[in-house]
Formats: structure tokens, C-alpha cells, sequence
């Protein structure tokens, strides 16, 4: 068995700590900052709220995923259709890449909601304030958030493909998510768990494409990297 090297144990090590980290703030803003958060959001600006109730559509997963899915099936037909082989392999190439988008997507929504079923939290404006899991209400179905979990599995998605846009793929994902806070219709640590659940995903997701060529690569430490597109264009293997 190879063992991994130092680089790809300090990837994972960097991994687990971000788990960590959203996995303590989620436990601190259940037990501190929760109640308190909503509370105080109960008589919001309503010009801010008219602007929350605007963004938080692009948490919504329903028209990523019929764009997508569209997007799959016109280039599955090219790649099927084409004669001659560059165009097909770039067919192939994009094809993939939205089908991992809309696997990250879907698959951050399918977790999401089976943890909600399962933890049966209450949301803000609800009373009681107690746990009722398999309720399947609307009421009881706040953590963690649907449109947090669309927003930072897009957010982490697309920060893989272009890191070098990190910094603003993550922020706005956080500003979609923001949204569910500011609305009152979820806690922040639902959000928080939201952001945990979507980096997970996206990370195994991520992992298994690199494992099988497809959009991405493992480099010398371990992590997914873009197969770069001239690669797929001529069809040479990574160095």
C-alpha cells in the first residue's frame, strides 16, 4: 500500500481542520448565538429584507439544475453526433464538467434535506423551540439550510475548477446564504452546517472525478487539479 506523502498528509490535515473549524462554530452558534440572532432580526430594515428576499433566489437549486441538466443533454448529443474527434473530445470535456455541477448540486440537496428529516430543528419564528426529526413540515425543517447548501456547493465547486477565484466565488456563496439569517427563516448555524455538509460533498465528489480522469487530476500532493483544456484539445496525458 503507498503511503501518502508529506504534502498530500498536510492537504488532508488541512481538509480535516476545516471540518473542524465549521463543525465548532456550527456547536457554538447552536448553544450561544442562535436565539438571541433571530430575536434581534424579528423587526429587520425592511430595505434590507426586500434586497435578502431578491438574492436569495440564487440559492434556489431548481433552475441550476434544469439549466444543467439541458446543458448535459445538448453536449451528450454532440459528443454522440460528432465526426470529427477534437470536437467530440471537447464535448465530452465540457459535458462532464456539468455534470459535476449538477452532481454537487443535486447531491448537496439530497444530504441536506435527509439531515433535516433526521434532525427536525425548528425554525426561528417557531414555537416550541424543540427537536422534532421525521416531522416533514415545513416548520420543523431548518437545519441546516436548502439555499445555504446550493450556494456554498456552488461556491466550493466552482472554487475548484478556478482557484484563482476563490475569493470571490466563496464570498458570494456566503451573501446568498447570508440571506436565510437575514429572513429569519433559519438559524446561522443552520448556514454553518449548510457550508460543512456542501464542502464535504464537494469534496468527495471532487475526489472520485479526480480518480477517474474525468475534469479533474490528482497532483504530486494529493489535491484535484483542472485537466487543462489544450490537454483535452490534442488528447495528451498529464505530465
Amino acid at each position: 500500500m503507498n503511503q501518502a506523502s508529506p504534502a498530500q498528509r498536510a492537504s488532508q490535515r488541512g481538509f480535516l481542520l476545516a471540518l473542524s473549524c465549521l463543525a465548532a462554530a456550527v456547536a457554538v452558534s447552536v448553544i450561544f448565538i442562535d436565539r438571541p440572532l433571530s430575536a434581534a432580526l424579528m423587526n429587520g430594515d425592511p430595505r434590507i429584507t426586500a434586497i435578502a428576499e431578491w438574492l436569495t433566489w440564487f440559492g434556489r437549486s431548481l433552475s441550476y439544475l434544469v439549466a444543467l441538466g439541458v446543458t448535459i443533454l445538448v453536449l451528450s448529443l454532440i459528443a454522440w453526433r460528432a465526426r470529427d474527434q477534437s470536437i467530440r473530445r471537447m464535448a465530452l470535456a465540457w459535458l462532464w464538467l456539468a455534470v459535476y455541477l449538477f452532481l454537487a448540486i443535486a447531491l448537496s440537496g439530497i444530504a441536506n434535506d435527509i439531515v433535516k428529516q433526521l434532525v427536525g430543528r425548528p425554525r426561528p419564528l417557531v414555537t416550541p423551540q424543540e427537536l422534532r426529526p421525521f416531522y416533514f413540515g415545513y416548520a420543523y425543517q431548518s437545519f441546516p439550510s436548502g439555499h445555504a447548501a446550493v450556494a456554498f456547493a456552488l461556491g466550493f465547486a466552482a472554487s475548484t475548477l478556478l482557484p484563482r477565484l476563490t475569493w470571490l466565488f466563496l464570498p458570494l456563496a456566503a451573501l446568498v446564504a447570508s440571506t436565510r439569517i437575514i429572513l429569519n427563516v433559519h438559524h446561522l448555524g443552520d448556514v454553518i452546517a449548510s457550508a460543512l455538509l456542501a464542502l464535504v460533498i464537494v469534496h468527495l465528489l471532487t475526489r472520485a472525478f479526480a480518480a477517474r480522469h474525468l475534469v479533474f487530476a490528482l497532483d504530486a500532493a494529493g489535491r484535484p487539479r483542472r485537466i487543462e483544456q489544450d490537454r483535452v484539445r490534442s488528447n495528451r496525458p498529464d505530465p
